[in-house]
């Protein structure tokens, strides 16, 4: 080699590890750019598209600024810095939960919650104590009761459940409690008189009224939302207030999703739900939402297409904020129909042309069915009708509840661009290539991600694709991906840490990790004792 060749080789491979060298540690950068938090030390899992590995974040008013080597970290390191030392833990991008109820825990605070136990006594002190500490209650809510027992201790006493619950209630006011799984309530006589429900009621759609036998009498028992709201819509308080939905949310914020290490939720509602609406507008306006909310809308299965315009006007006055959304509709693609099985409760061409024309106005569709397999094929069809009049865009439309019925459609899935969310991930969604998210129905199921994640596991599902379910996939069905979702600059420091490296661990020995430290856009909102 000559001389110059040789130098120029000599330049050429400096100005290589100069290059390499900028990557792991960033130039000096002025004083206000010093990060506010330094995270080093740490099992990174970015979930951006590479999957890349990390042992340092740095983080600025919220953002990530820096994502890389320890080395790297330095210089984003001044006195007023917090350091934080993960210790070798595994940092991850904070948990999505794509179905969670969460106005929900108002029932929690502001009902009776019947014991889990089997017993009329035990449900009748409940009650009992409920009322003592509110005694000018105009009405008795609660959550709780399993229709089996009661409808077996009602028959044993020779009473409708109405009546057995008018012996509980002790009191002529209006009471109903609903199931834990929220399909069915239990009302007394008070309350289905004061909502003019008779022998000649019919059944809603998609709903059912039990009723006497011989007498067509109703008996206390109303089974999904179409029979329930009957009872519901005439009850002196039909819907938590403003405030109370406020105290829940607050109290889910600091008691629930940070210690799960759940940063963001999609929360669909099963009810007009004004009130939950403007909660989360004005905590939005104050600065007080600590996740994000993506909200759906319900459409009522009584009135199909007609009532697409009052959503857009809802949708309009309740304009949102940077971590709350509502443009999102939730639909009941199945119900009771009047007998033990599950079946759809919408008309097909009413269901055809409602999708259609929340896509056309510009609605996110989001679809409860629980099986069987031909359920899911009425909402396919529905969705293929639907591309059929609009075209396709970027709707990232959903069904949720998808479980082992739907096995068979995943290919049918993808070829629409329609989401398959499950409570308990599907393996051949994930082999077909679908866009999966993995959520709890929260308070159906608690909502622990690492459990959730734990279930996929036990059927084969690659760890990295159920982590991605949880984060960036939760990110991406709400459109939020550019804000959150991995651990990327200029996407929000939304974090959470475990315990332990659960990519370390034996797939039965993932459920058992722990969140540890959970941040919300830069925010500490959670720190486990043993950190």
């Amino acid at each position: 080699m000559s001389g110059k060749s040789l130098r120029f080789a000599i330049a050429a491979t400096a100005m290589s590890l100069l290059s390499i060298a900028a990557c792991t540690a960033p130039a000096a950068i002025e004083n206000s750019q010093l990060a506010d938090t330094v995270f080093t030390n740490g099992k990174i899992y970015t979930v951006d598209k590479a999957r890349s590995w990390a042992d340092a974040v740095a983080v600025k008013n919220g953002k990530i600024v820096y994502v890389g080597a320890r080395a790297g970290a330095g210089v984003f390191t001044g006195p007023s810095t917090k350091q934080v030392d993960l210790k070798g833990r595994l940092m991850l991008p904070g948990f999505s939960d794509t179905h969670n109820h969460t106005y929900l825990r108002t029932e929690n605070l502001f009902w009776v919650t019947l014991p889990a136990a089997d017993s009329l006594d035990r449900y009748r002190q409940a009650i009992r104590d409920y009322l003592a500490n509110n005694p000018n209650a105009k009405q008795l809510r609660g959550v709780g009761w399993r229709m089996n027992f009661v409808i077996a201790q009602a028959e044993a006493q020779g009473k409708t459940p109405a009546a057995l619950l008018d012996d509980l209630v002790g009191r002529d006011i209006p009471a109903v409690i609903i199931t834990h799984g929220h399909h069915q309530i239990w009302a007394n006589t008070r309350a289905i008189r004061n909502a003019g429900v008779s022998r000649d009621t019919p059944n809603p759609p998609g709903a059912l009224i039990r009723r006497v036998a011989g007498s067509n009498e109703p008996n206390g028992i109303f089974e999904e939302f179409g029979a329930q709201n009957l009872i519901i819509s005439k009850l002196p308080e039909p819907d938590f207030t403003v405030e109370e939905f406020r105290t829940a949310i607050l109290d889910w914020q600091k008691t629930l999703a940070p210690q799960r290490g759940v940063t963001s939720v999609l929360a669909p509602t099963h009810y007009p739900s004004p009130n939950f609406f403007s909660a989360l507008q004005s905590m939005s306006d104050q600065g007080q939402l600590t996740a994000r909310f993506d909200v759906a809308q319900w459409a009522d299965e009584t009135r199909g297409a007609s009532q697409v315009p009052e959503l857009v006007a809802t949708r309009a006055k309740y304009r949102g904020g940077p971590y709350f959304r509502l443009n999102t509709i939730k639909i009941f693609g199945t119900g009771n129909t009047g007998g033990a099985a599950i079946s759809v409760i919408w008309k097909q061409d009413d269901l055809n042309q409602t999708i259609a024309a929340l896509d056309k106005a510009g609605f996110r569709i989001f679809i409860h069915d629980i099986g069987p397999t031909d359920t899911y094929t009425a909402m396919l069809d529905a969705y293929a009708y639907m591309i059929a009049q609009n075209g396709r865009r970027d709707s990232r439309h959903v069904i949720t509840h998808v479980g082992a019925p739907a096995a068979s459609l995943a290919q049918r899935f993808v070829s629409l661009g329609i989401w398959a969310d499950s409570q308990n991930p599907i393996k051949e969604f994930y082999d077909a290539g679908a866009m999966t998210t993995i959520s709890s129905d929260y308070p159906v199921d608690d909502f622990q991600p690492l459990i959730e994640i734990g279930r996929g596991l036990a059927k084969g599902i690659p760890l990295d694709a159920l982590v991605a379910a949880h984060t960036i996939r939760g990110a991406e069905e709400v459109f939020a991906e550019k804000d959150t979702g991995s651990i990327e600059v200029g996407k929000a420091a939304d974090l959470v840490v475990l315990d332990q490296n659960i990519f370390d661990l034996p797939p039965a020995d993932v459920p058992r990790a722990k969140p540890v430290l959970t941040y919300f856009a830069g925010k500490e909102l959670f720190r486990a004792p043993t950190f």
